[in-house]
């Protein structure tokens, strides 16, 4: 364990970590210079300490370390969701497990903004730190699941289909509804084909069969059961 203090990048931290992903994506042997210091970062508020060496799981174990560490500093999720260069930072920090050298001993280097957090929700959903922390702070563990279940560099069609869109994903009875539809309990996995363009009631039916009630009924104010009474009958398969 390695306990160091919590911080957040400025504006030319950030830019040098742009430049260090775009380094690495022609220089495979680049290593991450020190961006700890006070010319690239600065201490966050009230000293939050986090432990640098620490092994996620999967997402869900990240969200819910990132919320705990909050919670214990009195740190509200209104305080931090916000602060796009503190989750960038923290994307530096935890870079080895979100961009893993494989067994090859080569990094595949996805879209900047899976490293750089932007302000702007169309593209902050995407940031795998951010987007963890977002999804678990609102649900908690039992309703994150469906969207957190993967390996940190994952980035699923849960959060793709339902996490980019606020409507959807602030909306706590719509997730459960979710999850009681695709999650199998038993396997402790999305249940097979519920991501599938081609399965009957499969996740962007859902989506797009939401976006259509809400048109009739207010969806947003429904309790979970109250919703999937509204579903159609393709939805049935997956209600068990």
């Amino acid at each position: 364990m390695i306990v160091i203090d919590l911080r957040k990048f400025n504006k030319d931290g950030c830019n040098e970590f742009i430049e260090c992903i775009r380094e690495l994506r022609s220089n495979e042997l680049f290593k991450l210079p020190d961006l700890n210091v006070d010319k690239f970062s600065q201490k966050f508020e009230n000293n939050v300490m986090i432990d640098e060496n620490r092994s996620f799981s999967d997402r869900l174990d990240l969200g819910e370390y990132l919320f705990s560490c909050f919670s214990n500093n009195s740190f509200s999720r209104k305080k931090v969701i916000g602060e796009s260069n503190l989750w960038t930072w923290l994307a530096y920090i935890y870079f080895d497990q979100i961009c893993p050298l494989d067994e090859n001993k080569k990094r595949r280097i996805r879209e900047t903004a899976r490293y750089v957090c932007s302000s702007d929700y169309r593209n902050y959903y995407r940031h795998y730190i951010a987007s963890s922390y977002d999804i678990y702070s609102i649900h908690r563990k039992e309703r994150s699941r469906l969207f957190l279940y993967t390996p940190l560099d994952i980035h699923n069609d849960f959060i793709e289909q339902i996490a980019s869109r606020q409507y959807l994903i602030s909306n706590k009875n719509i997730v459960e509804v979710a999850n009681i539809l695709y999650w199998n309990n038993d396997l402790k996995c999305p249940k097979k084909g519920s991501q599938s363009r081609n399965r009957s009631g499969n996740l962007r039916r859902f989506v797009k069969i939401i976006g259509q009630l809400e048109l009739t009924y207010d969806v947003y104010s429904m309790t979970s059961e109250e919703i999937i009474e509204l579903l159609p009958k393709e939805f049935d398969i997956w209600k068990y």
